[in-house]
C-alpha cells in the first residue's frame, strides 16, 4: 500500500478550509478571514492536524506568485507611469513616515535604533494579497481610493527588496554602507534586465504558442512565464512575487492579457487560498488567551498607527478626507511580505523568538480585521456629514485658489453642465457638449487629468464633488444638468444627494456599474441612471437582431421596450408587453441610397420613377450638397451625389437599391 502524506495533509487543509469558510459565510464573514481561522485551527498551535507545514507553505508561496502575476496583468506600463507621483511620492512618504514613527516609539522603549528600524520595516508593509482581492470583489479597484491604495502597495512591494538587503546589515556589528549601495544598485540593474528580457521574449513566445491553437499549451506557457520570472527574480536576490508582478505588467501590454487572466485565475484562487491558510497556521491561539492585552492591544496600536500615517499621506496629496479614510483603513494591516522580513530578522538576531511569536499573532489579527475595516471605510466614504465638512475646511485654504483658478470665480455661467469625473464616459460627454456648444465644468480628483484639462483650456476644478463648497464653485445653482460618471458607487450617491439638496431643479444623470444600484440612486433624486451591465446587454440584443436582418427602427424599439420593462421592475412600476420578434422584423424602417453616375435615376424625377408603385417604398427626403430637402418636389430632377431617404419595409428598401443600381449610403 502506497502512502501519500502530502496528499492526505492537503485533503485535511482543503476539507477544514471549506468547513470553516462555509460556516463563517453564514455570518457574512469574508473567505479570507475563514482561511486564516482554518489555518489557526489545524496548525501546530491549534489541533495540530498538519505536520508537514513546509510543503503547504511552498504551495502557498506559489499562490502568492500567481496572485501578484494576475495583479500585474491588470496594470499597463502606461498606468503605472501615470501613477508615478503616487507610487514614488506617496509610497515613499508612507514607508518612511511609518519607519520613523516606529523607531521613535522603540527608542522611547529603550530599544536600539537598528532594531527600531527593522520593526519599522515590518510595520510599513501592507497586505497586497488581501487588499487587492477584497477590492476586486467589491469593484473598488478603479475608485480614487482604490487607485491610491494600489499605488502605495506597489511601492511597498518594491521596497521589500532594499529592506531584505538591509536586514543582515542592521543585525551586524558594523554596517558596510558601500556594500549596501552596491546591493541596491545591483538589484535595480537586475530588475531592469529582467524587464527588458521579458519585454523582448514574452510577446513573441505567446504569439508562437497561440498559433498552436492548443489551450493546454497556452496554459502551461502562462504558468511557465509566471513561475519562471519569479524564479529568476528570486535567484537574483529579489522577491519572487515582485518578479511575477513584473511579468504580469509586461504581458498586460500584449493582446492576450485577458485570455491569460482567464486561464490562470482558477489555479491562482486555489493556491492563494492556501497562502492565507499557511499564515493562519503560524498563529499560537493559546497566546491570545495567555497575553490578551499584548496581542489585541498590539494589533490595535498597529492598525491605529498605520491608519493615521496613511490618512495624512493621502490628505497631503489632495485626494480628500473620504478617500483618505477609506485608504487608511484598507492599508492598516501588516503585510504578507512582513513575514518574509520577520524570518530574515529572526536569523539576523534582530527579532527574538518570543517577539516573533507575538508579531505573528498580532499580524494575523490585523489581517483578519481588514475586511471589516475596508467595509467600514467604504461606509465612511459615503457619508456627506462630518467628513465632508472636515474636508471642506482642509481644502478651503490649500487647494481652491490654486487649482480651481480665479477665472472660474469671476466667470458667470448659466445653463451649463457639471461633469463629475473625466474618464472614458466623461470625455465622450464632454466631446458631445463641445459639438453642441454647451458650456461645462469638470470636477476631477486625478491631478494629472486636471493639469491636462487646464492646459487645454477647459474649465476644471480639482477636488471631491462631495464638498458643498466645491459644487458652489462649479455654480451648481445656475447649472441645467450634472453628469456623474465616476466608478465609485458610494461617492456617486453622496454627490447626487448633496447636489439635489443644493439645486432641487438640477437634472442629474448618473453612470453606474450594476442594475442593483439604480434604486439607491433614484432614492437620492437622480432622474436618469445608466447601468453599464444593463446597457451592455442591450447592445447584445441589438447585434443578435441585426444578425437576423431586423431593421434599425425595430432594433431601437426592442431596446426601448427592454429598458422600460427593466426600469419598471426596479421602480415597482407596471411592466408592459411588446410585439414578438417575428412581428418586430416586419416593422418599416428608413434607408438611404446615394446616386452614382451610372444610376438610372440620374436626370429623372421622382414622379417619373414612380418608386412607390414599383417597390412599395416612399421617398421622404433628399440630401443634396449637405442640405436636407424634406418632402421633396416630385418633379425635381435627380443628380449625381444625391442621397435619397426612403421609408418602407426591408424588402421594399432592397427593391429600391436594386432598381436604382446604386450603392447604399455610408
Amino acid at each position: 500500500m502506497h502512502e501519500f502524506p502530502l496528499l492526505s495533509e492537503l485533503l485535511v487543509v482543503i476539507f477544514m478550509s471549506l468547513l470553516v469558510v462555509c460556516a463563517l459565510r453564514r455570518l457574512k464573514v469574508p473567505p479570507v478571514v475563514g482561511f486564516l481561522v482554518a489555518g489557526a485551527l489545524i496548525g501546530p498551535g491549534g489541533l495540530g492536524l498538519i505536520s508537514d507545514r513546509e510543503t503547504v507553505e511552498l504551495l502557498a508561496e506559489l499562490g502568492v506568485v500567481l496572485l501578484l502575476f494576475t495583479i500585474g496583468l491588470k496594470f499597463s506600463i502606461q498606468e503605472v507611469l501615470r501613477l508615478k507621483a503616487w507610487v514614488l511620492g506617496a509610497g515613499s512618504l508612507q514607508v518612511l513616515l511609518t519607519i520613523g514613527a516606529v523607531m521613535l516609539y522603540c527608542q522611547y522603549r529603550g530599544l536600539p535604533a537598528t532594531q527600531g528600524a527593522f520593526y519599522g520595516f515590518l510595520a510599513a508593509l501592507s497586505s497586497t494579497a488581501i487588499v487587492l482581492k477584497l477590492q476586486e470583489e467589491s469593484g473598488d479597484t478603479n475608485t480614487p481610493y482604490g487607485r491610491f491604495s494600489v499605488s502605495l502597495l506597489i511601492f511597498q512591494d518594491i521596497a521589500v527588496v532594499p529592506m531584505l538587503l538591509l536586514v543582515p546589515m542592521l543585525g551586524a556589528a558594523e554596517t558596510d554602507w558601500g556594500q549596501v549601495a552596491w546591493g541596491l544598485g545591483r538589484s535595480l540593474l537586475l530588475l531592469a534586465a529582467i524587464a527588458l528580457a521579458a519585454r523582448l521574449i514574452f510577446p513573441r513566445l505567446l504569439e508562437a504558442v497561440v498559433r498552436t491553437r492548443s489551450p493546454e499549451v497556452f496554459t502551461l506557457t502562462v504558468i511557465l512565464v509566471a513561475m519562471g520570472t519569479a524564479y529568476i527574480s528570486g535567484e537574483a536576490g529579489l522577491s519572487l512575487a515582485l518578479g511575477a508582478f513584473l511579468a504580469g505588467v509586461i504581458i498586460s501590454e500584449t493582446h492576450y492579457s485577458h485570455h491569460v487572466t482567464a486561464q490562470i485565475m482558477p489555479l491562482r484562487d486555489t493556491l492563494s487560498s492556501l497562502f492565507f491558510v499557511s499564515i493562519g497556521m503560524l498563529v499560537q491561539p493559546a497566546q491570545w488567551l495567555r497575553e490578551p492585552l499584548l496581542v489585541f492591544g498590539g494589533a490595535a496600536e498597529v492598525l491605529a498607527l498605520k491608519a493615521v500615517i496613511v490618512c495624512l499621506v493621502v490628505l497631503l496629496f489632495g485626494i480628500g478626507i473620504r478617500s483618505a479614510m477609506a485608504t487608511a483603513l484598507s492599508l492598516s494591516q501588516v503585510g504578507e511580505f512582513s513575514f518574509v522580513l520577520a524570518g530574515a530578522g529572526l536569523a539576523a538576531g534582530l527579532l527574538p523568538q518570543s517577539v516573533y511569536e507575538s508579531f505573528v499573532s498580532i499580524s494575523v489579527l490585523t489581517m483578519a480585521a481588514t475586511p471589516l475595516l475596508i467595509s467600514l471605510g467604504r461606509r465612511l466614504a459615503g457619508r456627506s456629514g462630518p467628513l465632508a465638512r472636515m474636508e471642506h475646511r482642509v481644502r478651503e485654504g490649500l487647494r481652491r485658489a490654486e487649482e480651481a483658478g480665479d477665472e472660474l470665480e469671476e466667470e458667470t455661467l448659466e445653463d451649463h453642465v457639471i461633469l463629475v469625473g473625466y474618464g472614458v464616459n466623461g470625455r465622450n460627454v464632454a466631446r458631445a457638449l463641445d459639438t453642441m456648444g454647451v458650456d461645462y465644468i469638470v470636477l476631477e480628483l486625478n491631478p494629472n487629468t486636471t493639469r491636462e484639462l487646464r492646459e487645454s483650456g477647459k474649465r476644471v476644478i480639482y477636488g471631491d464633488a462631495c464638498q458643498e463648497g466645491l459644487l458652489k464653485l462649479a455654480q451648481i445653482h445656475t447649472a441645467r444638468a450634472m453628469v456623474i460618471s465616476i466608478a465609485d458607487a458610494v461617492a456617486a450617491r453622496c454627490v447626487a444627494a448633496i447636489a439635489r439638496t443644493q439645486a432641487p431643479d438640477l437634472h442629474i444623470i448618473v453612470r453606474t456599474r450594476f442594475v442593483a444600484e439604480v434604486a439607491q440612486l433614484q432614492a437620492q433624486g437622480v432622474e436618469a441612471v445608466v447601468p453599464e451591465e444593463f446597457e451592455t446587454s442591450l447592445q447584445l440584443v441589438a447585434l443578435v437582431m441585426e444578425a437576423y436582418g431586423a431593421p434599425h427602427r425595430a432594433i431601437e424599439r426592442e431596446k426601448d421596450l427592454i429598458r422600460s420593462e427593466n426600469y419598471a421592475m426596479l421602480t415597482g412600476g407596471e411592466v408592459r408587453s411588446g410585439p414578438p420578434l417575428a412581428g418586430l422584423l416586419r416593422i418599416a424602417d428608413l434607408g438611404e441610397v446615394e446616386l452614382d453616375a451610372d444610376s438610372p435615376a440620374v436626370g429623372a424625377t421622382l414622379r417619373g420613377l414612380d418608386l412607390r408603385a414599383r417597390t412599395g417604398a416612399l421617398v421622404v427626403a433628399i440630401v443634396r450638397d449637405d442640405e436636407l430637402l424634406a418632402n421633396p418636389d416630385p418633379d425635381l430632377p435627380l443628380a449625381v451625389g444625391d442621397t435619397l431617404v426612403f421609408y418602407g419595409e426591408e424588402t421594399a428598401l432592397k427593391a429600391v437599391r436594386g432598381l436604382l443600381g446604386a450603392v447604399e449610403a455610408a
